[in-house]
């Protein structure tokens, strides 16, 4: 892809014991659960016409200005009758996010952005009413688990790029409130 046709997007990965509970339900009902780990967006994707150095750039400006925060999710949700999506809402962190959007939608980065951004985690979507209905209730079962409710140290993000309709790769992680650190990344891709 040239550069004015890339697609990115800034991301929070979740945890390990968080991403098992996600998959459980992403399995089933999230046609983007072989593309990408379970995360909490905050830049939605986007084309833009800029070099993964100018994107990485401008997120690294907006990480160094916020520091860490501990999120934690909330309970399971609809977006219906605007969308046939499941999702585990936020029950802290809420908003570091808003701020840290908020930051990153300006440009260079800005983008056309179909909804008002509410932070979350996606858990189903493109679901006729019935399988919504479904994605719903197992959520909320698997979300029931003490171990949902923990909060975790949101202390970086992470840039997906996509590079075609079935591949999504991660740019090393940017640090939080710290402009000298990255940690390496790789393709967030499953197999």
């Amino acid at each position: 892809m040239t550069a004015s046709r890339r697609i990115y997007g800034v991301v929070i990965l979740v945890p390990p014991h968080l991403s098992r509970l996600a998959d459980r339900v992403r399995r089933i009902y999230d046609p983007n659960f072989p593309l990408i780990k379970p995360h909490v967006t905050v830049l939605p994707p986007r084309p833009l016409a800029l070099t993964r150095r100018q994107v990485t750039a401008a997120v690294r400006r907006a990480a160094d200005a916020s520091p860490a925060f501990l999120l934690g999710l909330g309970g399971v949700r609809s977006f219906r009758p605007v969308m046939p999506v499941a999702y585990a809402g936020i029950r802290s962190g809420g908003a570091g996010l808003k701020r840290l959007h908020r930051i990153l939608a300006r440009p260079p980065l800005r983008g056309r952005e179909s909804f008002p951004y509410v932070p979350h985690m996606t858990l189903g979507q493109n679901l006729e009413e019935g399988r919504l209905r479904e994605a719903l209730l197992l959520s909320r079962r698997v979300f029931a688990a003490p171990a949902a409710r923990r909060p975790w140290l949101a202390d970086s993000l992470v840039i997906v790029e996509r590079r075609s309709d079935r591949l999504w790769v991660s740019l090393p992680p940017v640090a939080l409130g710290d402009a000298g650190s990255s940690r390496s990344g790789g393709r967030i891709r499953r197999r």
